[in-house]
This record gives C-alpha cells, structure tokens and sequence, in this order.
C-alpha cells in the first residue's frame, strides 16, 4: 500500500510536466461540445469534411469542424485541437472529394529518377486521376449551403442529410 501512495506521489508532478490538457489561448471564447452528424439519403457519410463558418464574418479566427467518422458523426474541434465550437450562428460547410487512382500509378507508385520521364509520368496520371465530389457541390460554399447552426451553452447536436450521392467531377487539375 505505501508502495501505491509512493508511485501515486511521484506520478503528480510528472502528469503536470507533461502538459496534459493544452491551454487555450487567452481570447478564445468559450468552447461547447458540439456534434454534427451528415447523412446521405439516411445512411451516414463517412469521411465528409465539416466546417461552421460564419457568412458575414470570413475572416473569423476560431475555425471549427472536423471530419465525420464511420457513423457520419463529426465531434466539433476549434482550430484542429480543442474540443467544442464557440457561440453563435453558423453556416456548416460539407464535402467529400473522392479521387480515382490512375493505371500510371498503380503500375509504378513513384516517378522515375529522370527528369524528363517523370514530367511524362505526371503528365499521364493528372491525365487518367479524376476528382469527384460526393455530395452536392452546394454544400462545400459558404454563400450557397443551406445548413446552419446555432451554437449554445451546453451539448449541441444536429443532424444533416445532405440528399443524393453524386458524382460531380473538379475539372481543377494537379498537372499539365
């Protein structure tokens, strides 16, 4: 027993040097735990991107979201690491951007060492590689999306179905 009490003694400082339980910056405002879960059709989506953004406020610094897991939940951090979203209206901005993968890149993960064979290879695979966005294009801009949030004191949870799966292809390229 004084054995347990010794080690418990001995953990205390080394558990405050860590740094267990980051600090927030000074002007942060007060974060609450918030979850949004997104749904396709009422099957959840996994893997879409989330972001509370405020439409009449860009510049806003206290970016929060996240990405949603297995069961289409996303739990709400603020710039990446504390858990929660600060007060307010927001817009919530959603995607998922699939790419296929290309035969080039398949048959040889890595460009080859000369210089003028990998500007082919590049070439090639930005040429078969597409990009596709899942879910309606709407919903990944903040001055089109129609879903919005109001954070509140205490536990904020909204669910979202974001309608039909689609396959809207990002004519942006990598390489040309």
């Amino acid at each position: 027993m004084k054995r347990a009490i010794t080690i418990a003694l001995l953990a205390l400082p080394l558990a405050a040097l860590c740094g267990c339980g980051e600090k927030t910056p000074p002007d942060m405002p007060k974060l609450f735990p918030t979850s949004i879960t997104i749904t396709q059709e009422g099957a959840p989506v996994e893997g879409a991107s989330v972001q509370l953004l405020k439409k009449d406020d860009l510049n806003y610094k206290w970016l929060a979201g996240g990405v949603t897991d297995a069961t289409g939940v996303c739990v709400v951090k603020t710039m990446g690491k504390y858990n929660g979203a600060p007060e307010g209206a927001f817009q919530v901005v959603v995607y998922k951007t699939v790419r296929t993968e290309s035969e080039t890149r398949k048959n040889q993960p890595q460009p080859p060492q000369d210089p003028k064979e990998a500007q082919e290879w590049v070439k090639k695979v930005a040429e078969e590689e597409k990009e596709f966005e899942e879910i309606d294009p709407k919903y990944k801009k903040v001055d089109k999306t129609d879903l919005t949030i109001t954070i509140a004191s205490g536990k904020n949870e909204q669910t979202f179905d974001v309608g039909a799966k689609v396959q809207v292809e990002n004519k942006q390229t990598l390489a040309k």
